[in-house]
C-alpha cells in the first residue's frame, strides 16, 4: 500500500526518507527551544533576587545536530563589590557554552569527528547536510580553536602535576617501547615570515607495552600512548613523559627502549637509562641516499643486516677513500658522522645485551619501527599533503585532536563539555510538562474525540506543505 501511495504521490523513497528526517528535526529544535525556555523560567524563580536583577529577555540560537534552535533567556544584571555592572545569562552559564560558544556537546563531537579526517570547508559541507543547517567551514574552525585551547590547558595541567610528582598511572609493564619522529609541514604566510621558513616541525611521540595478536600474521601495539605538537624539545619532553606517566605506572617499568631517527632534539627526549634504537627505516634510508653505487649500498647494508658495525666503518672510509667527486665524498662523510652519533643505537635492542623479563600474557616483543606508519596515519595523511598550510595555532591544535584519535581518547578532546549541566529532577518535570501540554486537545466538551495522531510539538501551526504530504502519506 505504501509502495502505491508513493508512486501515486509521485515521492520517491530517498526524498520520504529526507522529509522524515527534516521533519523529525523540526520537531525536536520546537521540544528543545520549549524545554531551554522553561529551564530559564526556573532559572528566573529560583535566582538570589538580590543578587541578579532580571533586565529582560534576549534571543539567541545554539547549533546542534538537528539544526540551530532559536530560543528566548533572560538576562540579568549583577553589581560586584567593587561596584561594577556586569550581565549574565544564567541559562548560559548553565549550559557552559562559553567553551566552544553555542555549539552543543553533540554537535562539537561531530565536527571534532569530521575534521580528523575532513578538510575544514568539506567538513562544514557534511555536517550541514546532515543536520539541516548551516555552518560554516570557519565556524568549524572556530570550534576546532576553541576545543585545542582546552586540550592545550589539560596538557600544561597535566605537565605541572607530573613535575610535582602528582602523576603516577595505574598500569604496570615490565617494558615500555618508545618511539619519535618529526614531519615538516607548510606554514601560512604570517607564521611562514615570522619563522623565516616555508616549513615547520611537528613533533610526534609514542609509547607503548608490546605487540598483540590480532590476525595470522597481523600485530597491534598495545595500549599505545600518542603525542604530537609544535613543540621545543624540552617542552615536548615534558608532556610527552607526563602522558606517559599518565597511563604507566613508570616506577614498575624495568626498561625503557626508545626508536628513532637520531635527530638533535630526539637525544634530549632520551632518557639516559633508556636503550636506544637507530630507527631501521631511516638507517637504511640514509645509505640509499648517500651512497650512489648500488654495490656499495648493498655491502654496507648487508653488513649492517650482520650487524658487523666496525666492518661498517671500515668499509665506508675505504670507500670515501675511493671516490673523486666532491658532492659524492661529502655525501659519505655525512653517512659516516650521522652513523657515529648514532652508533650505539645501529644494531637492534634485541642485540644490545638487555636482560628483558618475559612479556606480559598475550603480548610479545617483536621488531620496532612503526614511527614512519605513525607519522602518515596521525599527521601527513591529514596536514601535509594537498598543498596544505597552517598556521602555527591552528595547526598545533589540529596535531594534538589527530594523536588523541590515534591513542583512541578522541572522545577527551570533548570530555570537558560532557558534565551534567541540568538538574535531574527539574529535567524529570519538565519532560512531563512539555508532554502533558503536547497531548492537550485543542477544545474540551462533550463528545470531543482525541485526534489519532494526537497533538505533537513539532505540528504546531497550520499544517501545510511537507508535514501536510507526510501525514496524507501516512494515511491522515
Amino acid at each position: 500500500m505504501m509502495n502505491s501511495m508513493i508512486k501515486e504521490n509521485g515521492v520517491t523513497f530517498n526524498q520520504l526518507e529526507k522529509n522524515i528526517y527534516a521533519w523529525v528535526c523540526q520537531i525536536g529544535r520546537e521540544f528543545t527551544k520549549e524545554f531551554l525556555e522553561r529551564y530559564d523560567r526556573m532559572l528566573l524563580e529560583d535566582r538570589d533576587k538580590k543578587k541578579y536583577r532580571d533586565k529582560g529577555g534576549r534571543q539567541t540560537t545554539v547549533k546542534t545536530v538537528y539544526g540551530e534552535v532559536t530560543y528566548q533567556r533572560n538576562v540579568y544584571e549583577v553589581t560586584e563589590e567593587d561596584g561594577r555592572k556586569r550581565f549574565v545569562y544564567l541559562l548560559d552559564e548553565t549550559l557552559d557554552l562559553d567553551h566552544v560558544g553555542l555549539i552543543s556537546t553533540n554537535m562539537a563531537e561531530l565536527l571534532v569527528k569530521g575534521i580528523t579526517e575532513l578538510s575544514y570547508r568539506e567538513c562544514a559541507r557534511q555536517v550541514s547536510e546532515m543536520t539541516g543547517q548551516t555552518i560554516s567551514a570557519m565556524g568549524v574552525w572556530n570550534v576546532i580553536q576553541a576545543l585545542g585551547e582546552k586540550v592545550c590547558e589539560d596538557e600544561a595541567e597535566l605537565t605541572e602535576e607530573y613535575k610535582k610528582g602528582h602523576v603516577k598511572g595505574k598500569r604496570e609493564v615490565p617494558v615500555l617501547f618508545e618511539e619519535a619522529d618529526g614531519v615538516y609541514i607548510r606554514l601560512q604566510g604570517k607564521d611562514r615570515k615570522e619563522e623565516k621558513q616555508d616549513k615547520s616541525e611537528i613533533k610526534i611521540g609514542i609509547a607503548y607495552e608490546g605487540w598483540r595478536k590480532t590476525g595470522s600474521d597481523r600485530y597491534a601495539l598495545e595500549n599505545k600512548v600518542v603525542v604530537a605538537g609544535f613543540s621545543k624539545a624540552k617542552e615536548f619532553q615534558e608532556y610527552r613523559e607526563a602522558a606517559i606517566a599518565q597511563e604507566f605506572n613508570l616506577d614498575e617499568v624495568d626498561q625503557r627502549i626508545l626508536n628513532a631517527d637520531g635527530a638533535s632534539w630526539i637525544k634530549k627526549v632520551k632518557d639516559k637509562s633508556t636503550c636506544f634504537q637507530l630507527d631501521p627505516f631511516h638507517r637504511n634510508k640514509a645509505v640509499k641516499e648517500k651512497i650512489h653505487e648500488q654495490a656499495a649500498r648493498d655491502a654496507v647494508l648487508e653488513l649492517i643486516k650482520a650487524e658487523e658495525i666496525e666492518e661498517v666503518f671500515r668499509y665506508l672510509e675505504i670507500y670515501r677513500n675511493s671516490l673523486s667527486d666532491e658532492a659524492e665524498i661529502e655525501d659519505v662523510e655525512d653517512l659516516i658522522r650521522y652513523y657515529e652519533n648514532n652508533r650505539e643505537g645501529l644494531v637492534p635492542y634485541q642485540s644490545q645485551n638487555l636482560n628483558l623479563p618475559e612479556p606480559p600474557e598475550g603480548l610479545s616483543y617483536r621488531n620496532m619501527g612503526t614511527m614512519e606508519n605513525h607519522v602518515w596515519s596521525v599527521i601527513a595523511k591529514r596536514m601535509k599533503h594537498g598543498h596544505r598550510s597552517w598556521s602555527k595555532r591552528g595547526g598545533n591544535h589540529l596535531a594534538k585532536i589527530l594523536a588523541k584519535k590515534c591513542s583512541g581518547k578522541l572522545y577527551e578532546v570533548t570530555e570537558r563539555l560532557r558534565r551534567p549541566v541540568f538538574e535531574e529532577e527539574k529535567v524529570e518535570e519538565l519532560y512531563g510538562a512539555i508532554l502533558m501540554s503536547a497531548k492537550a486537545p485543542k477544545k474540551d466538551g462533550k463528545g470531543y474525540e482525541y485526534p489519532a495522531i494526537g497533538h505533537v510539538v513539532g505540528l504546531n501551526g497550520k499544517i501545510q506543505g511537507e508535514r501536510k504530504r507526510l501525514l496524507y502519506m501516512a494515511g491522515y
